[in-house]
């Protein structure tokens, strides 16, 4: 065998050793997994900052709500302000939308608006695939209002309910309103308003009194609620002032 034989034999040898450690060691590494961003992600992501001016815009309304006047005339919207455009919200929710109420206070939350704050707080790679969509519905909502109805109750009479009778004396709410137009958090327009419970409320037996009392007060609220949304709308002419 020749030595030029010899040596071309080694070649070979060498590269089948590489070409075999090559496919060794490609078979070893995995193949890198790539990561798509979802369209809730990318959504989520798109509405944030815009969720974050919103949520911001209501300390600088929670400013103008402390420092104006009390109304004295109505002053409203000729324009009909239709439902799904429109939140209610007390007026020291502005400044914690998460607060509860004291005991000596109706319960005028909104809990779309509070779950948009929460939201705006997180971070959507650190959030699950189902809350990520529950946050862009909340955010969508809360970016679709064209106004922000802000009740300053006055003077807050309590239901007061009646266990012997099954019956309650009904509670007042009285004050007045800001009607703030979005984006720019402007108030457009200013009412008064006085309301009182439902006629009756649907006893059942076996419910606490303590119950009761919650149950009334958030009668209270449905109908104080009920009578903006319709003064808003154009379909009546006050709110009971």
């Amino acid at each position: 065998m020749s030595i030029r034989w010899l040596s071309a034999f080694s070649r070979l040898v060498l590269l089948l050793g590489a070409l075999l450690a090559c496919k060794k060691k490609s078979s070893a590494d995995p193949t890198p997994t790539v990561v798509t961003e979802s369209e809730d992600a990318k959504r989520f992501k798109e509405l944030q900052p815009k969720a974050k001016v919103l949520v911001a815009k209501l300390s600088d309304m929670n400013q103008k709500a402390k420092s104006e006047p009390a109304v004295k005339s109505d002053q409203p919207l000729k324009t009909k302000v239709e439902g799904e455009k429109l939140i209610i919200i007390g007026d020291k929710w502005l400044a914690d939308t998460h607060r509860d109420p004291a005991e000596d206070e109706i319960d005028l939350d909104d809990a779309t608006l509070s779950l948009c704050a929460y939201a705006v707080d997180k971070k959507a790679e650190s959030t699950k695939d189902g809350d990520l969509k529950s946050d862009v519905g909340y955010m969508e909502q809360c970016l679709a209002w064209e106004y922000i109805a802000v009740v300053r109750p006055k003077k807050i009479t309590m239901p007061k309910i009646k266990m012997d009778s099954k019956s309650f004396d009904p509670g007042e709410v009285s004050g007045d309103l800001l009607l703030f137009a979005m984006p720019a958090g402007e108030i457009k327009a200013r009412y008064r308003f006085r309301t009182t419970n439902s006629d009756e409320l649907t006893w059942f037996e076996g419910k606490p009194e303590k119950e009761w009392a919650e149950e009334s007060k958030r009668d209270l609220v449905k109908n104080l609620k009920g009578v903006i949304q319709e003064r808003l709308a154009l379909e009546r002419d006050s709110m009971g002032k």
